[in-house]
Protein backbone atom coordinates (compact mmCIF):
# COMPACT_ATOMS: atom_id res chain seq x y z
CA UNK A 1 0.00 0.00 0.00
CA UNK A 2 1.34 3.28 -1.15
CA UNK A 3 1.90 5.84 1.45
CA UNK A 4 -1.21 7.81 2.39
CA UNK A 5 -3.34 5.64 1.03
CA UNK A 6 -6.04 4.69 3.00
CA UNK A 7 -7.55 0.64 3.07
CA UNK A 8 -10.62 0.08 1.44
CA UNK A 9 -13.50 0.00 4.36
CA UNK A 10 -16.92 -1.55 4.46
CA UNK A 11 -20.16 -0.29 3.91
CA UNK A 12 -22.85 -0.45 6.64
CA UNK A 13 -24.87 -2.26 4.46
CA UNK A 14 -22.31 -5.07 3.44
CA UNK A 15 -21.41 -5.76 6.62
CA UNK A 16 -25.24 -5.85 7.53
CA UNK A 17 -25.55 -8.39 4.95
CA UNK A 18 -22.13 -10.35 5.96
CA UNK A 19 -23.49 -10.53 9.70
CA UNK A 20 -26.85 -11.77 8.08
CA UNK A 21 -25.49 -14.65 5.78
CA UNK A 22 -23.32 -16.01 8.63
CA UNK A 23 -25.83 -15.66 10.74
CA UNK A 24 -27.85 -18.43 8.77
CA UNK A 25 -25.11 -21.16 9.69
CA UNK A 26 -24.92 -20.23 12.93
CA UNK A 27 -28.51 -20.78 14.05
CA UNK A 28 -27.84 -24.38 12.94
CA UNK A 29 -24.45 -25.28 14.07
CA UNK A 30 -22.63 -25.17 10.84
CA UNK A 31 -19.38 -23.27 11.56
CA UNK A 32 -17.77 -25.18 8.89
CA UNK A 33 -19.83 -23.50 6.74
CA UNK A 34 -20.25 -20.33 8.41
CA UNK A 35 -16.69 -19.98 8.53
CA UNK A 36 -16.41 -19.96 4.69
CA UNK A 37 -17.90 -16.64 4.43
CA UNK A 38 -16.05 -15.32 7.69
CA UNK A 39 -12.98 -15.79 5.81
CA UNK A 40 -13.69 -14.40 2.62
CA UNK A 41 -14.78 -11.25 4.17
CA UNK A 42 -11.46 -11.47 6.37
CA UNK A 43 -9.82 -11.45 2.92
CA UNK A 44 -11.38 -8.83 1.63
CA UNK A 45 -11.01 -6.09 4.86
CA UNK A 46 -8.98 -7.65 6.71
CA UNK A 47 -7.98 -4.92 9.07
CA UNK A 48 -12.13 -4.90 9.72
CA UNK A 49 -13.47 -5.05 13.34
CA UNK A 50 -16.22 -7.14 12.02
CA UNK A 51 -14.48 -9.72 9.44
CA UNK A 52 -12.02 -10.24 12.60
CA UNK A 53 -14.39 -10.91 15.24
CA UNK A 54 -16.45 -13.47 13.14
CA UNK A 55 -13.56 -15.23 11.88
CA UNK A 56 -11.89 -15.70 15.36
CA UNK A 57 -15.40 -16.82 16.81
CA UNK A 58 -16.32 -19.68 14.29
CA UNK A 59 -13.13 -20.91 13.98
CA UNK A 60 -12.48 -21.54 16.82
CA UNK A 61 -16.16 -22.73 17.34
CA UNK A 62 -15.78 -25.15 14.55
CA UNK A 63 -12.09 -26.49 16.35
CA UNK A 64 -14.76 -27.83 19.27
CA UNK A 65 -15.56 -30.91 16.32
CA UNK A 66 -11.94 -31.50 15.95
CA UNK A 67 -9.38 -34.14 17.63
CA UNK A 68 -7.68 -32.20 20.79
CA UNK A 69 -4.58 -31.47 18.97
CA UNK A 70 -5.89 -29.44 16.29
CA UNK A 71 -8.24 -27.83 18.30
CA UNK A 72 -6.00 -26.45 20.67
CA UNK A 73 -4.16 -25.14 17.41
CA UNK A 74 -7.26 -23.10 16.25
CA UNK A 75 -8.28 -21.71 19.77
CA UNK A 76 -5.35 -20.39 19.83
CA UNK A 77 -5.25 -18.42 17.06
CA UNK A 78 -8.69 -17.40 17.64
CA UNK A 79 -7.63 -15.97 20.85
CA UNK A 80 -4.78 -14.47 19.38
CA UNK A 81 -7.29 -12.25 17.65
CA UNK A 82 -10.06 -11.96 19.82
CA UNK A 83 -7.59 -10.25 21.94
CA UNK A 84 -6.65 -6.79 20.61
CA UNK A 85 -9.91 -6.47 20.37
CA UNK A 86 -10.77 -6.97 23.67
CA UNK A 87 -8.64 -3.66 23.85
CA UNK A 88 -10.49 -1.72 20.70
CA UNK A 89 -13.90 -1.53 21.95
CA UNK A 90 -14.11 1.62 22.15
CA UNK A 91 -17.04 3.06 19.77
CA UNK A 92 -18.37 -0.36 18.64
CA UNK A 93 -21.86 -1.50 19.33
CA UNK A 94 -23.22 -3.51 22.69
CA UNK A 95 -23.25 -6.34 21.12
CA UNK A 96 -20.07 -6.05 19.25
CA UNK A 97 -18.38 -5.80 22.40
CA UNK A 98 -20.49 -8.73 24.41
CA UNK A 99 -19.41 -11.28 21.51
CA UNK A 100 -15.93 -9.87 21.62
CA UNK A 101 -15.49 -10.47 25.52
CA UNK A 102 -18.07 -13.98 25.38
CA UNK A 103 -16.28 -15.47 22.68
CA UNK A 104 -12.66 -14.93 24.59
CA UNK A 105 -13.63 -16.58 27.10
CA UNK A 106 -14.94 -19.59 25.49
CA UNK A 107 -12.05 -20.19 22.95
CA UNK A 108 -10.03 -19.63 25.85
CA UNK A 109 -11.88 -22.38 27.87
CA UNK A 110 -11.82 -19.43 31.14
CA UNK A 111 -15.51 -20.81 31.59
CA UNK A 112 -15.17 -19.43 35.24
CA UNK A 113 -13.79 -15.85 33.87
CA UNK A 114 -16.85 -15.97 31.19
CA UNK A 115 -19.49 -16.41 34.78
CA UNK A 116 -18.09 -13.53 36.70
CA UNK A 117 -18.15 -11.10 33.78
CA UNK A 118 -21.50 -12.14 33.03
CA UNK A 119 -22.07 -10.81 37.00
CA UNK A 120 -20.42 -7.74 36.30
CA UNK A 121 -22.88 -7.22 33.34
CA UNK A 122 -25.58 -8.11 35.06
CA UNK A 123 -24.51 -5.00 38.13
CA UNK A 124 -25.20 -3.21 34.86
CA UNK A 125 -28.77 -4.48 34.40
CA UNK A 126 -27.18 -5.36 31.03
CA UNK A 127 -29.36 -8.74 30.30
CA UNK A 128 -26.82 -10.58 28.26
CA UNK A 129 -24.99 -10.75 31.48
CA UNK A 130 -27.58 -13.67 32.32
CA UNK A 131 -26.70 -15.61 29.37
CA UNK A 132 -22.76 -15.03 30.19
CA UNK A 133 -23.37 -16.27 33.87
CA UNK A 134 -25.70 -19.23 32.53
CA UNK A 135 -23.35 -20.56 29.75
CA UNK A 136 -20.00 -20.04 32.02
CA UNK A 137 -21.78 -21.86 34.89
CA UNK A 138 -22.59 -24.50 32.64
CA UNK A 139 -19.29 -25.05 30.97
CA UNK A 140 -17.68 -24.23 34.86
CA UNK A 141 -19.89 -27.68 35.48
CA UNK A 142 -19.57 -29.90 32.99
CA UNK A 143 -15.21 -29.62 33.42
CA UNK A 144 -15.80 -29.97 36.80
CA UNK A 145 -17.79 -33.12 35.71
CA UNK A 146 -14.81 -34.37 33.72
CA UNK A 147 -12.75 -33.49 36.75
CA UNK A 148 -14.66 -36.06 38.93
CA UNK A 149 -15.69 -32.95 41.28
CA UNK A 150 -18.86 -33.87 40.85
CA UNK A 151 -20.36 -32.12 44.34
CA UNK A 152 -18.87 -28.52 43.17
CA UNK A 153 -19.97 -29.61 39.40
CA UNK A 154 -23.58 -29.97 40.32
CA UNK A 155 -23.29 -26.52 42.58
CA UNK A 156 -22.30 -24.97 39.26
CA UNK A 157 -24.97 -26.49 37.04
CA UNK A 158 -27.43 -25.14 39.77
CA UNK A 159 -26.34 -21.97 39.17
CA UNK A 160 -26.34 -21.97 35.40
CA UNK A 161 -30.06 -23.74 35.79
CA UNK A 162 -31.18 -20.29 37.82
CA UNK A 163 -29.30 -17.91 35.82
CA UNK A 164 -31.11 -19.74 32.06
CA UNK A 165 -34.50 -19.19 34.11
CA UNK A 166 -33.83 -15.56 35.12
CA UNK A 167 -32.53 -14.81 31.37
CA UNK A 168 -35.72 -16.75 29.86
CA UNK A 169 -35.44 -18.97 26.77
CA UNK A 170 -38.55 -18.54 25.42
CA UNK A 171 -37.66 -16.11 22.27
CA UNK A 172 -34.33 -17.57 21.75
CA UNK A 173 -33.81 -19.11 18.76
CA UNK A 174 -30.54 -19.68 18.90
CA UNK A 175 -29.98 -23.80 19.58
CA UNK A 176 -26.53 -23.36 21.66
CA UNK A 177 -28.71 -21.70 24.63
CA UNK A 178 -31.24 -24.21 25.00
CA UNK A 179 -28.09 -26.88 24.31
CA UNK A 180 -26.32 -25.39 27.55
CA UNK A 181 -29.44 -25.19 29.52
CA UNK A 182 -30.04 -29.37 28.92
CA UNK A 183 -26.73 -29.93 29.68
CA UNK A 184 -26.56 -27.75 33.13
CA UNK A 185 -30.36 -29.58 33.79
CA UNK A 186 -28.69 -33.10 32.92
CA UNK A 187 -25.83 -31.98 35.40
CA UNK A 188 -27.84 -31.23 38.05
CA UNK A 189 -29.66 -34.45 37.61
CA UNK A 190 -32.75 -33.06 36.10
CA UNK A 191 -32.23 -35.82 33.21
CA UNK A 192 -36.08 -35.68 32.31
CA UNK A 193 -36.30 -31.93 31.49
CA UNK A 194 -33.05 -32.06 30.11
CA UNK A 195 -34.00 -34.33 27.48
CA UNK A 196 -37.16 -32.30 26.47
CA UNK A 197 -34.69 -28.99 26.66
CA UNK A 198 -32.19 -31.12 23.79
CA UNK A 199 -34.71 -32.33 22.20
CA UNK A 200 -35.63 -27.93 21.55
CA UNK A 201 -32.06 -27.46 20.67
CA UNK A 202 -32.07 -30.41 18.19
CA UNK A 203 -35.32 -28.65 16.66
CA UNK A 204 -34.03 -25.50 16.52
CA UNK A 205 -30.63 -26.31 14.77
CA UNK A 206 -32.46 -28.97 12.04
CA UNK A 207 -30.44 -32.33 13.69
CA UNK A 208 -31.15 -35.06 14.96
CA UNK A 209 -30.99 -35.66 19.16
CA UNK A 210 -28.31 -38.03 18.63
CA UNK A 211 -25.97 -35.38 16.51
CA UNK A 212 -21.79 -35.87 17.72
CA UNK A 213 -22.57 -32.23 19.38
CA UNK A 214 -25.48 -33.24 21.79
CA UNK A 215 -23.86 -36.74 22.91
CA UNK A 216 -22.35 -34.86 26.05
CA UNK A 217 -26.07 -34.96 27.55
CA UNK A 218 -27.39 -37.90 26.59
CA UNK A 219 -24.24 -39.69 28.25
CA UNK A 220 -25.08 -37.63 31.31
CA UNK A 221 -28.84 -38.00 31.10
CA UNK A 222 -28.55 -41.71 30.09
CA UNK A 223 -26.23 -42.27 33.27
CA UNK A 224 -28.60 -40.42 35.39
CA UNK A 225 -31.19 -42.68 34.20
CA UNK A 226 -28.75 -45.70 35.41
CA UNK A 227 -27.97 -44.49 39.27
Amino acid sequence: MNQGQREKKPTEQWKEAFRKSIIKFLLRGDYRGGLVIARQGLKLYPNEFECRLQYAKLLGDWADELPAKRQAKLKREAVKILKPLTRALSGKTPKQRFSVCLNYYYQLKDYKGMAAFGRRLSLRRDRNGLYAQALGACLYAHQLHGEKKGAQAKQWAAKSVRAWGKYDLAKEDYYFAHYSLAKALALNEEPKLALARLKIAARLSRRKITDWEFADVLILVNGSKRD
